[in-house]
């Protein structure tokens, strides 16, 4: 029995050593790469900075009409657009860098109001932290909640419009609560379970062609003539998205995801 008792302890003390030795062994290899780590992330946030550069100057050219370039003096605005490299050179391709280079557009745009300034500023700081998945909800949500094409005489002529938008939501996240929950407390929607807004209603508020009709008609119709808006409004309704209300914050991050469907999208509507 003793001498069992001391193989297990002679068998527990090499282990011990034995992982020592592994532990010191990486951490020797981990100092001596060290240096070529160092440069390894330099390259990669270099290639992030210069493919980030390429959408900024993009922005700034579709825009050109719309920037003020004075305020390019402001240390405030060196201040965004040094963070807004920050972000980039850190995290390339994980961001959406064409959001993120619009996001810095619209805070140098004419006449901007206040709030719009702030609300642009806090957008930048915002949109690093978020997937694909969940810009694809801000924008669906305000696809649903608050936009139209103006002048149409059927809801079939926005099938086109529509098909394009639905393509650019098909990444929403299955577990999407969470989600929901994590841009909550980014303060970018709030959630209101008593009050949730539903798809048909909305869409019917926001169509002229519907004052008239009951939206169970607006439903039937809208089915028949434009199924990629029947789509996200199904989408809306099973994953209950209607208990999320966008912030100002979270309505300009779903503004800049469809300016690439729409480049005349005026911010100013919207966030006055």
């Amino acid at each position: 029995m003793l001498e069992t008792d001391r193989r297990k302890t002679f068998s527990f003390l090499l282990k011990m050593v034995g992982g020592h030795f592994d532990r010191r062994l990486q951490y020797d290899l981990f100092k001596q790469n060290f240096p070529d780590l160092l440069e390894e992330a330099r390259k990669q946030a270099q290639v992030n900075f210069e493919e980030y550069d390429k959408k900024l100057d993009e922005a700034i050219k579709n825009r050109i009409d719309e920037i003020d370039f004075n305020k390019f003096k402001e240390p405030n605005t060196q201040y965004l657009l040094n963070l807004s490299i920050s972000h980039a050179a850190r995290k390339g391709t994980n961001i959406y860098l064409g959001i993120l280079s619009e996001a810095l557009a619209a805070s140098l745009g004419k006449g901007n109001s206040e709030i719009l300034n702030i609300v642009s500023e806090q957008a930048l700081e915002i949109i690093p932290k978020l997937t694909s998945g969940q810009i694809q909800i801000l924008t669906l949500i305000h696809w649903i909640a608050s936009c139209n094409l103006e002048g149409v005489k059927s809801i079939s002529h926005t099938e086109y419009k529509n098909s394009i938008v639905h393509a650019m939501t098909l990444g929403i996240p299955e577990e999407h609560y969470s989600h929901l929950n994590y841009m909550n407390s980014l303060g970018i929607l709030t959630l209101n379970h008593l009050q949730k807004r539903q798809a048909y209603t909305a869409i019917k508020v926001n169509y002229d062609i519907y004052s008239q009709t009951n939206v169970n008609d607006v439903m039937t119709d809208i089915k028949k003539h434009s199924p990629s808006l029947a789509k996200m409004a199904n989408i809306h309704e099973d994953k209950q998205l209607g208990a999320a209300y966008l912030t100002p914050v979270g309505m300009l991050i779903a503004l800049i995801s469809l300016r690439r469907i729409f480049p005349t999208l005026d911010y100013k509507i919207w966030i006055k």
